[in-house]
This record gives C-alpha cells, structure tokens and sequence, in this order.
C-alpha cells in the first residue's frame, strides 16, 4: 500500500475524518472532511460550518485539511486548546480527536472511528450530519422564543411577590449622625488603604468609643473607628507636660479641654509658654486649664494683681447637683469656667470652690453670710443755727436742760 506522502489520491475522496462539534447548541452534529480541505468555522452564514452559540466570532477558526493533518488558525476571537489559549493570527497543528473551544461551543476532528471521540462527544448514536446548522438552529427557535417569553414571565412575577430592597445607606452620613449622638468632638471621616470609611474624633471616655463601635456593628456599616477617649488625651498632655519639667495630674474637662495640676513654678509666663506650644497643640487639645499648687511668696499676695476686697463678689452658698455654681451676696450665678469679679476663672466646684487667678494661682472660695447692711449716718444739728434754718436757730438757742427735757417727752410718745 502506497504511503499517504506517494500517493496521488482525489483531495474531494472521503477518508473517514469527520468535524464533530462536542459542546454547544449543536453538539453531537457532524461534517464529513476531504482528505485535502479548507473549513470556515463561524457564526457568519458565509461560514462552511454555523455556530449560533454565545461567543463564537463571525469567521472565529479556518481549518486547514493536508493529506490527514489538521492546521487550524484563529480569525476574529481566540480558541481554547488542551495546552493554552490560540490567539488570532496564530496557526498550529492540532493533534487528531482534540477538544477545540470557540465561545460557548467546542469541536474536534479526527478519524470517525477513533476511540479518542468516546471521552469528547455525545454517545453512541447522537450523531446526525452536521449540513449548515444555521437551518436546524432555525427550526428550534419558536421552542426557544417560547421558553425565554415563560422564563422572563416567571422572572417578573418572582420580582413582584420579592421585597422591595432596603436603600442603600450612606455610610459617611451615618457616620456623622452617631458622632452626634455619642458627642464626639474632632469629627473626620477618613479612607483607609482599602477605601473604607473611618470615623476618627475624641469620645469623653473608653466606655462611649465601645458602646459606639457596638453600634456601627449591629448596624453593618462598612466602616471603622479611629476615636480617641478624654482621658487618653489626659494621659497625652502630662506626657507633653513632663517633658517639659512639670508632674502634674491631668483631667478632661469635655470638648478636649484638660485641667493640669500640681507645681507649675512660679513664672506664669513661661507656664503660659509652655502649654500652648507647638507639642502641646500637636496633642489635639483644645485648651489646657493650669492649677498650680505651689503656694505664692508672702509678697506676692499683697501684689497689685491681687483684687481690693471692695471688687470681690462675696460668695454666699455653692450650689452642687447636675448644674453646680455659685451665688454672690447680690444673687448673682457663675457656672465652671465663669469669671468671678474679684478671684479669677472658677475651674472646679465640690466640697470647695477653685478659681484661678490672673497670674495662675489656685485660690479657694469659702462661702460666707452676706455682711449685714451698713447704718445710715445720724443727722447731727449743724454747728451754724442760721445755716441749719429757723427751727435750728431755736433749738441752739434754747438751754441744754430744756433740750433734754424735749426729748424725753419726745421719747415716752413713741
């Protein structure tokens, strides 16, 4: 028997090969290839073989038949082989009986009678002459078109009887309303490095910033925190006042005020300096409240910035409750933080009260009973009668025995 590369044969004789296609809306159909043949392979009505499947390109593959050698090259959009993805413009020889993937449809080639076609197509007895798909693609649509228009029915119908989906929520809006409602000062919302929202600011204390971050958890925001309690800003301002020579006992005040106690030194300026420096800012604190304890050198009290006792509001009771304060003889209110005529800033309300004065001193505020009302002078006679009018004139004039008599009558009247 001559070799196939001696041979003459007819390139339009049969040779037993076959193009099946293996996936799809048509697989299990075949077309019988000529020993010497070129194939289009598409979803174009020019094409030798139609495939109407998703993906497949108008002209996708050109098959290439030489003397039982398959060349296959890609046109419009890549095929999927065993060993990798074929991308147009690229040929290569593709064994016989290979899995060839164009879009949703796969096809292979090879020897009608090879063992290979069991692990790719269809059983035994599904195959049917694959001449021009277009026609038996044609023929099932009415079958198509009637099964999408009852798939697209039960579609509307399972929307309808669905819940309408809540709104989507916006996550930074939301945000802003629960740092009101948990009184958060230094509100910012920032992203992290994966795009999330985080709520940063100062709480009053731990117990808020958990009770907050319970919140944002029971709600499902995609979101975090970066809050900071009053009392780690306490903790961050001694640091800051350590550093620069001062121990002192740091406090929050609310709205990241901190009150600094202890020996502050006896030069106001430099303490004045000192806490609003550039590291005492970088803190986040928004004032810092000095009460120095170091007691003032005996001249110091008697300094002109000491009030005269004449200007001083006198205290009269202090108030304690929800909205502790001071009342002053004349009914006047001052709250914590109010200025006392006379004393200073009133920085704390408790058993006492504090104030701060002028140059920084602690002085505290003992209530007393208002002082009674002073007498109003006694008009005496005037020394000239006739300055003092007729009635004076008579009463200079008349004898000390007589006046003294005058006045103890005047007196049993009464």
């Amino acid at each position: 028997m001559p070799s196939p590369k001696t041979a003459h044969p007819d390139p339009n004789a049969h040779d037993g090969a076959v193009l099946r296609i293996v996936a799809g809306l048509h697989a299990g159909a075949t077309r019988p290839l000529s020993r010497r043949e070129m194939v289009l392979v598409g979803s174009g009505d020019d094409c030798d073989v139609v495939l109407a499947d998703p993906g497949v390109a108008p002209h996708h593959a050109l098959l290439n038949i030489v003397d039982g050698r398959f060349h296959l090259r890609a046109l419009d959009a890549p095929m999927e082989l065993p060993g990798g993805t074929l991308h147009p413009g690229d040929p290569v020889e593709v064994a016989q009986v290979q899995r060839v993937g164009l879009g949703q449809a796969a096809i292979a080639f090879g020897p009608a009678d090879a063992v290979e076609w069991l692990t790719l197509a269809p059983g035994p007895g599904a195959d049917a002459p694959l001449v021009r798909p277009r026609p038996a693609f044609a023929s099932r649509m009415p079958l198509i078109a009637g099964v999408a228009v009852l798939a697209l029915s039960a579609l509307a119908i399972v929307a309808a009887m669905m819940p309408t989906p809540p709104p989507a929520v916006d996550v930074e809006h939301r945000l802003r309303e629960l740092a009101r409602e948990f009184e958060v000062t230094e509100v910012d919302i920032r992203r992290d490095v994966d795009g999330r929202a985080v709520l940063a600011g100062t709480v009053d204390d731990s117990a808020t910033r958990e009770r907050l971050e319970s919140r944002i958890a029971s709600e499902g925001l995609a979101a975090g925190v970066a809050l900071r309690s009053g009392q780690d800003l306490a903790v961050d301002v001694a640091e800051v006042m350590r550093t620069g020579g001062y121990s002192v006992r740091a406090e929050y005040l609310g709205d990241n005020n901190v009150r600094v106690t202890g020996d502050l030194g006896d030069d106001p300026e430099a303490l004045r300096g000192f806490i609003t420096s550039r590291a005492m800012v970088e803190t986040g604190v928004n004032r810092v409240v000095p009460v120095n304890l170091r007691a003032p050198a005996p001249d110091a009290m008697a300094d002109a910035g000491s009030p005269r006792e004449g200007d001083k509001a006198h205290i009269v009771s202090i108030v304690r409750g929800e909205t502790p304060h001071l009342v002053d003889a004349e009914g006047n209110v001052y709250h914590d933080g109010a200025h006392v005529p006379g004393w200073g800033e009133l920085v704390s309300i408790g058993q006492f009260a504090h104030v701060i004065q002028a140059d920084g001193t602690l002085v505290k505020l003992t209530p007393s009973p208002a002082p009674p009302p002073a007498p109003e002078p006694e008009t005496e006679p005037a020394d000239n009668p006739a300055a003092a009018g007729p009635a004076a004139g008579m009463a200079a004039a008349m004898p000390l025995a007589r006046r003294e008599q005058a006045r103890g009558a005047a007196a049993r009247t009464m």
